[in-house]
């Protein structure tokens, strides 16, 4: 959500942002080497000024597709704000890359003049939900029902 609101706040002073579930980017780059359309997906993403990558790691990515990412994200460094949101910790990262030497790359490009925001604790969307209605109400029922054996 702070990503989002970063991106508004940005757009409604007039920069520009580009916004992606990594993964959906990580299709584009593939698709565009594809179609020999990569160049204008670069050009098209270098007209923004902030790049919002969202959901990274939650699906492991082709090694390609990492590859052409990693690219992507080291021709960029220095030159414009990446905000990127992920659950997992950098030792985990190589787990959705797959290459140790570009894992640590990335991890150091990124990290390079950061500003590194952590919120600890569990899933506010999973807190919220209605399930955890069904889940009391289950476990008010089976302490009920243990307790009449």
């Amino acid at each position: 959500m702070l990503s989002t609101l970063i991106g508004i706040a940005a757009c409604n002073a007039d920069i520009p942002v580009k916004f992606y579930r990594t993964a959906g980017l990580i299709n584009l780059f593939s698709e565009g080497k594809a179609k020999g359309s990569l160049t204008a997906l670069k050009k098209k993403l270098n007209n923004a000024q902030i790049l919002i990558l969202d959901e990274f790691g939650y699906v492991p990515y082709d090694r390609a597709g990492a590859q052409l990412l990693f690219d992507y994200l080291s021709e960029i460094h220095e030159q414009k704000p990446v905000i990127l949101n992920t659950n997992l910790e950098f030792s985990q990262w190589v787990n959705v890359l797959y290459d140790e030497r570009m894992t640590t790359a990335l991890i150091g490009r990124l990290t390079h003049h950061v500003e590194l925001i952590l919120f600890p604790g569990g899933n506010n969307r999973l807190r919220e939900s209605s399930i955890n209605e069904t889940w009391n109400r289950i476990n008010t029922q089976e302490v009920g029902n243990h307790g009449e054996k």
